[in-house]
């Protein structure tokens, strides 16, 4: 039985020797790789050194290169926003109107241009493109996503998968959208977003829906204005009377039914008040076909332009040649590659 515990201890023992020798040559072997990235990185700064006159010389060439390149050669390009919220199923003829303009600006069709967008040749030809895009972000995706899960039954739910949902969104569910135009000077022509919006406003189909939308709205408000002013009446009016003025039949209810039929109507009251918060809120969001929410500004911004990596890109080529130039004198040098020569 001692024999028995006394090999359990050596095998014990063994064990922790085998780990301790093994963590040992792992702590080694990690030092000595920082030792090697140190002895490189010192490496490369004596090859700095060495040929600083080189480098400096790539890094001036770059800088040259690229002032000659910004005065003679560069044309920036300048952008500005448009944010619109399309009503009335109008998102699609507002894509189609976008991208017939960029057609129009590709092709330089400088007539249509004026008679579309009430463009003078100067401004149509300072145009270099248009675009549109849905306006969103993380947030709205992830309340998206949170209402289709609620809707979702749970089979279908637990199939449903973020990132598949969002690429899949089409382009008419989001309600506002981004329109980007690009030009060659920092001047925005002042009429091309009226010209942009009044193209959709003047559609008879849009126009005939947004009046008779707003009449009907008109209406259930005239209604709920009528079924408020009786709501007041039945909860907030003196309704007691003299009891010399009962001459016909009287109903009598208890107290209990009467504090029943109150909450009735006083729910019945918020309710129709809510009713008639959203209508108003309707009658002004749907007062146009087009919402505008963030207008061109005046002066575009300046796209950033990537001709100033010419420096810093010339200047790592060259100190690659020159590690190769120094590698290879190296490889040269050593034993085996001398006997081979």
């Amino acid at each position: 039985m001692n024999q028995k515990n006394n090999d359990q201890e050596i095998d014990i023992i063994s064990l922790i020797n085998l780990l301790a020798n093994k963590t040992k040559s792992f702590f080694v072997l990690i030092i000595n790789f920082l030792i090697s990235i140190f002895n490189l990185f010192i490496s490369l700064l004596f090859v700095i050194k060495k040929n600083y006159i080189l480098l400096l010389t790539a890094v001036i060439i770059g800088g040259l290169t690229e002032y000659i390149f910004k005065k003679k050669f560069y044309k920036p390009i300048y952008t500005s926003s448009l944010t619109l919220s399309p009503n009335f199923g109008s998102t699609y003829h507002l894509y189609g109107n976008i991208d017939f303009y960029k057609s129009l600006i590709k092709e330089q069709d400088f007539k249509k241009l004026k008679s579309y967008l009430n463009l003078d040749s100067s401004d149509s030809k300072s145009l270099k493109g248009i675009s549109i895009i849905p306006y969103t972000n993380e947030l709205l995706k992830l309340k998206n996503f949170r209402v289709l899960l609620g809707s979702a039954d749970s089979i279908t739910a637990s199939k449903l998968e973020y990132d598949v949902h969002n690429k899949n969104i089409p382009f008419d569910s989001y309600s506002k959208h981004v329109i980007t135009l690009e030009l060659n000077n920092n001047k925005v022509p002042a009429q091309i977003e009226q010209r942009i919006i009044k193209n959709i406003e003047n559609n008879f189909y849009y126009k005939n829906k947004k009046e008779t939308y707003l009449e009907n709205l008109k209406i259930k408000k005239q209604y709920i204005l009528e079924s408020i002013g009786k709501l007041d009446t039945l909860l907030f009016a003196e309704m007691k009377k003299p009891k010399g003025e009962n001459s016909g039949t009287t109903i009598v209810l208890d107290e209990n039914k009467n504090e029943n039929i109150d909450l009735q109507l006083f729910d019945r009251y918020k309710s129709i008040r809510n009713e008639l918060v959203e209508i108003n809120y309707d009658l002004n969001d749907k007062k146009h076909v087009i919402n505008t929410i963030n207008s061109f500004s005046d002066l575009a911004s300046e796209e950033d332009s990537n001709f100033m990596i010419i420096t810093p890109l010339l200047f790592l080529m060259t100190l690659f040649l020159i590690l190769l130039f120094e590698l290879n004198k190296k490889l040269n040098n050593l034993p085996y590659i001398k006997k081979l020569s």
